[in-house]
């Protein structure tokens, strides 16, 4: 807005346009006759006077940057622009008013003309374009053209539709503009793809904002933009690799669920009959030869449990739990299974724990059982004479809880200082060599660090070569109090002996090796046991006579256990029924027990089979 009015030689208004009245509250009849000075505050009229002066006697035009006053008092910045003139020997002045916005002080204060700012718009990477209210362009800049591939001369006054040829897409931007026209908030990272002349797809990125004038008027947009081209086939390709790297997850775990079934059957077969032929009575020479096959199997079962444990670990799958335990237990269950392998190589093996331990605690016993079996075992593996030691201290106490410090020591090869580290990574020893010598999956060092780790312990080792080695760990527990049945650390462990109740048990098992020691073990129990092969067998079996307990099998043809549970449960939804089911399965991976009771089942038995716990699942609520 440009005011426009003419101060006669008395310095008193003469003529005063519309704007004028608009810009300082004036109307035409009031201003005229009016000391022009009247426009600037008080303070100020003096050096306006005196400004009128010097221009009248220079003859000149001045102009400047002034504070104007409205009529209500109302203080603004102006620019004017005020010419002297005589006419016919009368001295008056023409004065042209416009008033300033801070954006447009600052600009004009370093001299920043349109031009100017073209040019600098002009050397930037993003594109920057400004549409008026109907969508035509009437500014873009160099980079804006590289962008769509267009010409300056092609866009400016044409509809945006012209870099938006999509009909959906063009769609959707009006709705976008309105919206900012309507709330007047920008709109950020407004992403979407473009057709080029040529065919070819590009990515932009766009920012729109609502422009207004002084008076706070929308007179259009403006909108910056940028290439988001190789962002976005970088995010693909990141994504698609992402996906492929599942896969392959997803393939691991299926190939490591797979293998671990196929070998545990046959495992379950092995360790089992093993088990059977050593309660027949067998000659000295067959106990020493079924004694050597069972701690074969089952060195080939903590293989196989190895590369699960670090499937797990490696899929942040591994879970620890938390139940009361004896310590001495524990130690005992850990020692006197490695004492007839370390009798072999003439090895003194011994576990002691201080008498400042606290007798029972809570934690994971079976994972703590796993990392002091992998570090004893490790040390009975590369001694061969001396002796191998395990020893329990208190490391600090708390109210109510405790951190143990565990030390496996050994006197044998040792390790040198650079290999410290690299001991505890997968798949790695001190000397690679000793791989062949003897043996191993590399993997139990790293499982055991792990393991510690979870505990919210910490694992080191102390070596020196040719003296041998001592492996320590810490691990917090809480205490747990005294068993009323007193210490049974050194209670013989029974053999299998008959139930106190017998139970009438359903197996239903495929494999013919697993139905025997399965049928075996239960009928020396002295359980009823029934076998069958299929799931539709178990069904009809369970259609003619009554059962405690139903061992399914997971896998089987015709009807595999997880059909042959949900046929079963259906069936009792209709009779109020309730048969215990217990999965018998030789997956073993994180989830399978999960999916077992997700799908109607009451437990779950890994095989191989431990009878132990089979009996306690088979008798538990008789």
């Amino acid at each position: 807005m440009e005011a426009l009015f003419e101060i006669d030689a008395a310095r008193a208004i003469a003529d005063w346009n519309a704007e004028a009245e608009q810009m300082f509250g004036w109307t035409n009849a009031e201003a005229v006759g009016m000391p022009s000075n009247r426009l600037v505050p008080p303070r100020n009229r003096d050096a306006y006077d005196r400004g009128l002066v010097q221009l009248a006697a220079t003859a000149r035009t001045d102009k400047r940057e002034i504070t104007a006053v409205h009529r209500d008092g109302r203080e603004f910045k102006i620019e004017i622009t005020l010419a002297s003139q005589n006419r016919d020997g009368h001295q008056s002045f023409v004065a042209f008013a416009r008033e300033m916005s801070p954006r447009q002080r600052a600009l004009d204060a370093v001299g920043w003309d349109a031009d100017r700012f073209r040019a600098i718009l002009d050397q930037i990477e993003d594109g920057c374009f400004v549409v008026d209210l109907r969508g035509h362009y009437l500014f873009v800049n160099d980079a804006f053209c590289r962008i769509f591939g267009v010409e300056r001369t092609d866009v400016l006054g044409a509809h945006f539709s012209i870099t938006t040829t999509n009909r959906a897409r063009r769609t959707e931007t009006l709705a976008l503009y309105a919206d900012v026209f309507r709330t007047g908030r920008a709109v950020k990272s407004y992403e979407y793809a473009v057709e080029l002349k040529n065919r070819a797809v590009k990515f932009v990125e766009q920012s729109v904002s609502l422009e207004r004038d002084a008076q706070g008027r929308p007179i259009g947009f403006l909108g910056i933009i940028r290439d988001s081209t190789a962002r976005k086939l970088a995010e693909h390709e990141l994504e698609q690799a992402k996906e492929a790297a599942e896969a392959a997850n997803r393939a691991k775990s299926e190939f490591l669920a797979n293998m671990s079934h196929e070998i545990r059957t046959p495992m379950n077969g092995i360790i089992g009959m093993t088990d059977l032929a050593l309660e027949s009575s067998p000659t000295p020479y067959q106990t020493d030869c079924l004694a050597t096959i069972k701690r074969q199997a089952d060195a080939l079962l903590r293989i196989v449990n190895d590369v699960l444990d670090f499937s797990k670990i490696e899929s942040r799958k591994i879970e620890l739990e938390s139940a009361p335990f004896t310590l001495s237990e524990v130690v005992d269950d850990v020692v006197k299974p490695l004492e007839i392998a370390a009798r072999e190589k003439g090895l003194d093996i011994t576990g002691r724990i201080a008498a400042t331990v606290p007798a029972r605690m809570v934690g994971d016993a079976v994972r703590l059982k796993q990392v002091l079996t992998n570090l004893i075992a490790n040390a009975i593996k590369f001694t061969e004479r001396g002796m191998v030691s395990l020893d329990v201290l208190v490391d600090a106490e708390d109210a109510g809880a405790t951190t143990l410090h565990f030390m496996v020591a050994d006197t044998g090869i040792g390790i040198p200082a650079g290999k410290l580290v690299a001991i505890f990574q997968p798949f790695r020893q001190a000397d690679g060599s000793t791989t062949r010598r003897f043996g191993g999956t590399g993997l139990g060092l790293t499982i055991s660090a792990t393991l510690v780790q979870l505990m919210g312990g910490r694992i080191w080792v102390d070596s020196e070569p040719g003296v041998g080695s001592t492996f320590h760990f810490t691990a917090p527990f809480l205490i747990a109090p005294a068993r009323d049945e007193g210490d049974r650390r050194h209670e013989p462990r029974p053999g299998v002996v008959p139930a106190a109740v017998t139970a009438r048990v359903l197996v239903a098992e495929d494999n013919i090796i697993n139905q025997r020691i399965a049928q075996s073990l239960l009928t020396k129990r002295g359980h009823a046991v029934t076998v069958v092969s299929t799931g539709r067998e178990a069904l009809d079996a369970l259609e003619r006579e009554s059962f405690d307990v139903v061992l399914m099998d997971v896998q089987m043809p015709d009807m595999d256990g997880f059909e042959a549970t949900a046929a079963i449960r259906a069936r009792e939804r209709t009779t109020g029924a309730h048969v215990r089911i217990v999965a018998m399965t030789a997956h073993a991976m994180q989830g399978d027990r999960e999916r077992c009771l997700a799908a109607g089942m009451d437990d779950y038995i890994s095989k191989p089979i431990d009878q132990d716990r089979l009996f306690g699942l088979v008798e538990a609520q008789l």
